[in-house]
């Protein structure tokens, strides 16, 4: 397997970390300490001292603004002439 990456997984990793930055702050963090982290719901609430439905309403939206985010078509002006 090569370490190297195609331009299209290269997108979409550009994509999804500027999704990631654009996240309301708590919603990027409880995304973050599940996703990069693993922590457990409960750990993210005692850890920002919020409830776990709270921890699930924030990682559903991240995963909301993700999915959508994600599956954006490039742009006519972002694609290159072969």
């Amino acid at each position: 397997m090569s370490a190297r990456l195609s331009r299209e997984e290269r997108l979409a990793l550009w994509r999804a970390e500027r999704a990631v930055d654009r996240l309301p702050r708590m919603t990027r963090k409880v995304f973050l300490a599940i996703r990069v982290e693993e922590l457990r719901y409960s750990e993210i609430a005692a850890r920002f001292d919020i409830t776990v439905a709270d921890v699930e309403a924030h990682f559903a939206v991240a995963l909301r603004i993700l999915m959508k985010v994600m599956d954006e078509k490039d742009p006519w002006w972002w694609r290159f002439r072969r």
